[in-house]
């Protein structure tokens, strides 16, 4: 299913938390080259590059790193050109715009334009409850990850099995 609209559900203080909590489990670094699925808006992107710039401030800028900075990718990468479009504006209003870190790639997560073994990191949130066919989307998560990257997938849902309902 494509979804052409944002639609926006619950507490955002919630979702921004969940978000949050993602972003400090990739446990991202300077040049890291990221793949961020079904991300057209930018919000798990944006955490990335401000857990970068936090880790840049904390290192107080080490001028023998700093072409880590410019070395650093993020790929937002999205089915649908209008999710891209909203990330797009977003990251102009937050000063983004010029950012050479960020890269938008419109493309099908069952089916990714990437190379493989190039990434560090993998995130789809709120987004493999939209896919077609999760078993693919799994596949091209391994395959672009490097050895040992990280895979990450953010999603919320009504729990069926009672045994996992009392936790």
């Amino acid at each position: 299913m494509l979804y052409t609209s944002l639609w926006v559900h619950g507490d955002i203080s919630y979702f921004s938390m969940m978000l949050s909590r993602l972003v400090s489990m990739l446990n991202p670094f300077p040049g890291m080259k990221h793949l961020d699925v079904a991300g057209g808006t930018g919000d798990v992107a944006f955490r990335i590059l401000d857990g970068i710039s936090s880790i840049k401030r904390r290192a107080n800028q080490d001028p023998i790193n700093d072409h880590l900075q410019e070395e650093t990718q993020i790929h937002v990468c999205d089915i649908n050109p209008n999710m891209l479009n909203v990330g797009r504006k977003r990251a102009i209003e937050r000063g983004l715009g010029e950012d050479k870190s960020l890269k938008w790639v419109e493309g099908d997560a069952e089916a990714l334009s990437f190379e493989d073994n190039t990434m560090d990191g993998y995130t789809i949130a709120f987004g493999i409850r939209n896919v077609t066919h999760i078993e693919k989307v799994l596949a091209e998560a391994y395959r672009v990850l490097k050895h040992g990257g990280r895979f990450l997938c953010l999603e919320l849902s009504h729990v069926e099995v009672p045994v996992f309902k009392e936790l």
